[in-house]
Order: C-alpha cells, then sequence, then structure tokens
C-alpha cells in the first residue's frame, strides 16, 4: 500500500473517531437522564407541592384511599408533561445531533431541520437561521475579493509574459536567457497555483498525444536542456490519453524542471500501455529524493533536505501538479532513490467516462 493511501485511511479513520465522539457526546446530552437532571427544580417543586398537599389532606382526615388517588393523578400528571416535554425536544434535537456527526460541511445543519415547536427550540433555531446568514453573507464577499484577486493576478502574469518574451528574443548570452526562462516558469506557475482551485473552469478535455504533448514541453526547454548538458530520450509515446493538453503540458514541465535543477545528466520519458491505465514515466538520474522526504514531496511549500540546498526550490511545483491531477482524475507518484533516481508517473485511466462527455 502506498504512502499516500496509508496517510488517506488514516485521515479517514480519524474523521469517523471524530464523528462517533461527537455522537456519543451529543446523544448524552439528549438522554432522558440529562433531561431529568436539567428538570430537577421542576420534580423538586412538584415533590414539595406533593408534600404539602398531602399534609393538608391528612389534617383533613381525607380517607386514604382518596389521597392515594390524588396523589396517583399528581404523579402520572407530572410524568405525562414531563414525557411530552422531552419527546417534543427529542423529536428535533435527536435529527440535529445525528445530521451534526454526518455532515462534512456542519454549516449546513439548519437546512436538514424542521423548526420546533416549543419555546427554547425556536430560539436557538432563529439564532442558528440568522447565524447562518451572517456566515453567508461574509463567505459571498471573501468568495468575491478572491475571485477579484484571481482575476487580477491572472491579468497581470498576461501582461507581464509580453514583456519577458521580448526580452527573451532580444536576450543574446545564453545565461540570460536562461534566467528569462525561470523567470518564464515562475510566473506560469503563479497562473497556474490561482487557477488551481477553478480549474473546471478552464480546462479543456480531449484526445491527446503524448508525443507530440511531450515533443512540445522538450521544445520550450530545448536550450536549458543543451546548455546543461543532458541527454534527453523519448520511447513509447505513441499513445492517445484523455487530458487537458494545456495542463498537462505545464505539469510535465514542472517535472522536467525539477529533473534539470536538481543535477540530472539524463531524462528519459515513457508510457507504458497496461489494459486499464496508461503510464507516463519521467526518468532521471539526477540527486534523488530522500526516503524520508517521499511522503511529503507534493505537500504545498514542501522543499525538503534537497530545497536546503537550492535556492531555487519553491516546493510549489508538484504541489501545484499533484492539485491538477486530482482534478483532471490522474494519478500522480514519486518513486525515487538518493543518489540514483528519480521516477515521476501519472497514470491516465482508460474509460469510456471522457469519450461520452467530450
Amino acid at each position: 500500500m502506498s504512502v499516500n493511501n496509508q496517510k488517506t485511511q488514516q485521515t479517514t479513520q480519524q474523521a469517523e473517531s471524530v464523528s462517533r465522539y461527537r455522537l456519543d457526546s451529543l446523544s448524552r446530552l439528549i438522554s432522558l437522564r440529562s433531561f431529568l437532571c436539567d428538570k430537577i427544580f421542576h420534580l423538586a417543586a412538584a415533590l414539595s407541592l406533593w408534600v404539602v398537599l398531602l399534609l393538608f389532606l391528612l389534617a383533613l382526615r381525607v380517607r386514604m384511599e382518596i389521597i392515594v388517588t390524588i396523589s396517583l393523578f399528581w404523579w402520572l400528571l407530572t410524568a405525562l408533561v414531563l414525557a411530552y416535554e422531552y419527546l417534543r425536544r427529542r423529536r428535533f434535537y435527536r435529527p440535529l445531533v445525528v445530521n451534526l456527526s454526518q455532515l462534512q460541511q456542519a454549516y449546513l445543519i439548519l437546512e436538514t431541520l424542521e423548526p420546533p415547536h416549543f419555546y427554547d427550540g425556536k430560539i436557538l433555531y432563529e439564532t442558528l437561521l440568522r447565524t447562518d446568514k451572517s456566515m453567508a453573507e461574509n463567505v459571498q464577499a471573501y468568495a468575491l475579493q478572491s475571485e477579484e484577486f484571481r482575476e487580477y493576478v491572472e491579468m497581470w502574469v498576461h501582461e507581464v509574459k509580453t514583456p519577458l518574451a521580448t526580452l527573451s528574443l532580444l536576450a543574446k548570452d545564453p545565461k540570460v536567457h536562461q534566467q528569462i526562462k525561470r523567470l518564464d516558469d515562475y510566473v506560469e506557475q503563479i497562473l497556474y497555483f490561482v487557477r488551481a482551485e477553478n480549474a473546471e473552469r478552464d480546462y479543456l478535455v480531449k484526445a491527446v498525444d503524448l508525443e507530440q504533448l511531450v515533443g512540445s514541453v522538450a521544445s520550450r526547454n530545448h536550450e536549458i536542456l543543451l546548455a546543461s548538458h543532458i541527454d534527453f530520450s523519448v520511447s513509447g509515446l505513441n499513445q492517445t490519453v484523455y487530458t487537458d493538453a494545456k495542463w498537462l503540458e505545464f505539469i510535465l514541465n514542472q517535472i522536467l524542471m525539477n529533473s534539470i535543477k536538481y543535477g540530472s545528466t539524463e531524462i528519459h520519458i515513457s508510457a507504458q500501455d497496461t489494459p486499464k491505465e496508461i503510464i507516463l514515466t519521467i526518468h532521471d538520474n539526477g540527486i534523488g529524493i530522500a526516503e524520508k522526504d517521499l511522503p511529503r514531496v507534493f505537500d504545498k511549500s514542501f522543499t525538503g533536505s534537497n530545497g536546503r540546498k537550492s535556492q531555487q526550490s519553491t516546493g510549489m511545483g508538484l504541489y501545484i501538479a499533484k492539485t491538477l491531477c486530482e482534478k483532471l482524475g490522474h494519478q500522480i507518484s514519486v518513486d525515487s532513490k538518493a543518489g540514483q533516481y528519480t521516477d515521476v508517473k501519472i497514470t491516465f485511466a482508460k474509460n469510456n467516462y471522457y469519450k461520452n462527455v467530450i
């Protein structure tokens, strides 16, 4: 079992444990025992009045049969009133407790409840209603602000790319050209990061030829591959996958830049066709990744031991690549051995889903 699967199972188990704890603790609050403890003052008052009534009846020398009848009627009426109050509250609070423990978005709890018909329940329901309304207004304002910021960043990136492209054409020194290329990659990384949360709005899934797409990535990095004296090769790329070409090109470019950045002299990209999936592998012979860092390579801003040796590392490339792969329905994994190699695998499932929706 992979480390990512183990982490997912642990997270799921923890969530289920927390959910059970919430359900148990809240269930105790709506138990009959808790209700009676809350009504202890009413029970004490009923007992005191019954004792006064009993003494009064004895003082009047009322027959014992009548006293017993009145006492039974007294406590039966008290029990019926308490039972009615308990059942009325339980009818409202029981769904509240169960739904609250099952909902991932607890703030939606009000949508699952019917308005109660008792006084304190009405107060709670109205409070929740106003709280939800206030939260919805704040969330809407935040979403609008976030959307405006995203649009501004996208516009800024597109504006910056024009002078960068001009500088790239004017640059004669290969080293200057490499630095401009790095700057352009970082600018593009910003663009894809702000789009990652709303990737559904931007991607276009269609049949993509892997050989053509990898060729485009290689052409884009042609000069830096030559300058770094990297032996770049491909094999078995005559495969077609269903994905977004632009997103996948960005993902491959991030992986390729990591291979170049961390001292590779050989990079080999290949594809394996299996009955259920197509696996694209990017192999390099760079410095590799320490075993202790492998479980966290896709974490946001994680640079690991290799990142501490290089000022070029941001820890964002693989995080964004992972996010985009999940949006596209692909799987991405890393296998590496320090000082020997790194393999990044992107798995494309073979199914008819995309064929039916495009």
